[in-house]
């Protein structure tokens, strides 16, 4: 029967696209959906602008246009731009020592770890050893010193991808700050979010935090976590309860401190138009022919952080990773269609941001309720199947 939810959703979507508007009422009406947008880039144009649902249902806060959400791992894609900007500039080689930019980094045998290894996960780096408090967190600097001093990984499991969630985060951004001289919320401040526009932030500066949606867990959610973070495995221990990333309390996520603070591969906070935004602006240089200049970064550079660099199961929770060389996530199976050879980065909870090169798109999709991923969350899986289908019908990336 028809989906009637014209009162939840506001924005605008472009002639050819209006299934993708569909989709996103049908997450309200049958996915569980609280608050979320979606926006969708096409050459530098915004074709798809939707938001709805509650941003704070506490405070009965409407989800607006400009409304923020935490994106979780999906910071882990906005990390490696940092990253690649600084590569591209010559100024950091990812492919040498971590240790050359940071010397103290090759205690306890780590003096060939390169930074490539750290952004593909294979560098048997996956977490801090030390026992963990939910408070160190946001003490970047402190965790990297952590990290440091320990060794690598010897856990046989630790062979080919080892994921985890914060200490790529860590290690990357102690390398940003010793080359550059500034920590990363800075250095992507006034390189990149603020010359291109863009309301991303590593955290969000405390006059701004009135703008983050509240994040809450949705039915589920943590039971899909409960084997990893009651495990009494040594490895899983100190990966996914060190501490744990989803504790029972969901404020701890809204909480000021997680908010205000640093934590560069968990916590960057941004909107749906301005990731949509980046990333187009990221499949648009990764199209573009190679003697133009870019806008971001070069397509020599996208073509190498894109190319798939390693693709394994994760052996501590059996889930299959394919990672391009500049450590953005790619598809498990690239496929023929527009948005077959996308790259991004997903986050915990359900949301997905990904470049499209062969339409020169960025597709976002962020919202505030997490729920388990795979079958039992279709939200994000129905808008970009949507958005695809609707460039099919146009035409759009067909010749690439």
């Amino acid at each position: 029967m028809p989906i009637d939810q014209n009162t939840l959703i506001h924005g605008h979507v472009a002639p050819g696209f209006e299934a993708v508007r569909e989709e996103f009422a049908r997450n309200f009406a049958e996915r569980d959906e609280q608050g979320a947008a979606v926006a969708v880039t096409l050459d530098g144009e915004l074709v798809v602008d939707l938001w709805g649902g509650a941003a704070d249902p506490t405070r009965g806060t409407p989800w607006g246009g400009d409304t923020r959400q935490l994106i979780f791992s999906g910071s882990k894609g906005i990390l490696a731009t940092a990253l690649l900007l600084l590569v591209d500039r010559g100024v950091v080689d990812l492919d040498l020592p971590i240790a050359h930019y940071w010397p103290e980094f090759a205690a306890q045998g780590k003096d060939q770890v390169t930074l490539r290894e750290v952004v593909t996960f294979t560098a048997r780096m996956p977490a801090v050893a030390a026992q963990l408090a939910q408070d160190d967190l946001a003490d970047p600097e402190a965790m990297a010193k952590l990290l440091a001093d320990q060794p690598q990984e010897s856990d046989p499991r630790a062979e080919g991808i080892l994921y985890g969630p914060y200490a790529t985060g860590w290690i990357v951004a102690e390398v940003i700050r010793r080359v550059d001289g500034r920590r990363l919320d800075r250095f992507f401040a006034e390189e990149i979010a603020g010359p291109l526009g863009l309301d991303i932030s590593f955290g969000i500066p405390p006059e701004l935090e009135h703008t983050v949606a509240r994040t809450e867990y949705g039915t589920g959610f943590r039971d899909q976590f409960s084997g990893y973070f009651t495990s009494e495995d040594p490895l899983t221990q100190k990966i996914w309860q060190n501490p744990i990333p989803f504790p029972e309390d969901e404020e701890i996520w809204n909480r000021p401190d997680r908010r205000l603070g640093l934590i560069p591969a968990a916590n960057v906070i941004g909107s749906a138009r301005a990731f949509a935004t980046l990333y187009g602006i990221l499949a648009a240089d990764a199209a573009r022919p190679y003697d133009e200049a870019p806008v971001l970064l070069s397509r020599r550079l996208l073509d190498e952080a894109r190319a798939p660099r390693v693709s394994k199961v994760d052996q501590l929770i059996g889930v299959p990773m394919v990672y391009g060389g500049g450590g953005y996530r790619l598809r498990t199976n690239p496929r023929p269609g527009v948005d077959g050879d996308s790259f991004g980065h997903d986050g915990a909870g359900g949301s997905a941001n990904q470049a499209w090169p062969r339409a020169r798109a960025g597709v976002s999709y962020v919202m505030n309720r997490l729920i388990a991923l795979g079958p039992d969350d279709k939200r994000a899986s129905s808008i970009v199947k949507a958005v695809a289908e609707s460039m099919a019908g146009l035409g759009i990336g067909s010749g690439a």
